[in-house]
């Protein structure tokens, strides 16, 4: 998107309170119940399939890990900091635009999940597409900050996953 088309898509926000409202909820709601659900698979492999917990936890915190520290060596500006628009909501934030935080975090979490339980997996998945979409309506991302995201995140979470069953493959085998 260029300017324009920011500037546009945050004036009609601006301009309806109630789609604005809809906008912030769905935005942190995304984001929540990213957290909530993946919380709750890391519980219910504690109890129920110890086995996968290791590589459940482990697998996002080292895309969380790898991709903070790519985004920190990029450090692409914020669309409104290059642009020069007000984003939805507020941001103080200049930089560390690519790849974007949110999406890489949410896809490696839909990763694990749908090794650990496919339906959970795709929730996960449609939730990590909701928050790269309300990233960019709200002005705080590009379109390719998200996309790289998804990419990263997802991708980092298959290799991670395989090259940890391999490890342990041939440690017992």
């Amino acid at each position: 998107m260029n300017e324009q088309r920011y500037r546009a898509v945050i004036g009609w926000f601006q301009a309806h309170p109630a789609a604005k409202r809809a906008a912030y909820l769905v935005s942190r709601g995304a984001v929540a119940a990213v957290y909530l659900l993946y919380g709750a698979l890391l519980l219910w492999l504690a109890v129920w399939h110890r086995t996968l917990l290791l590589p459940a936890a482990l697998v996002p915190a080292l895309a969380f890990w790898a991709g903070s520290a790519l985004r920190a060596r990029i450090n692409r500006p914020r669309p409104y900091t290059t642009l020069g628009y007000q984003p939805l909501f507020p941001k103080k934030e200049t930089g560390c635009s690519m790849p974007s935080r949110h999406c890489f975090s949410a896809a490696a979490i839909a990763v694990v999940a749908w090794h650990c339980s496919g339906p959970l997996g795709g929730a996960l998945a449609v939730l990590a597409v909701l928050i790269a979409v309300s990233r960019v309506v709200t002005g705080v991302h590009y379109i390719s900050d998200v996309l790289a995201g998804l990419a990263f995140g997802g991708g980092f979470a298959l290799l991670g996953w395989q090259l940890y069953a391999l490890a342990v493959g041939a440690l017992l085998g």
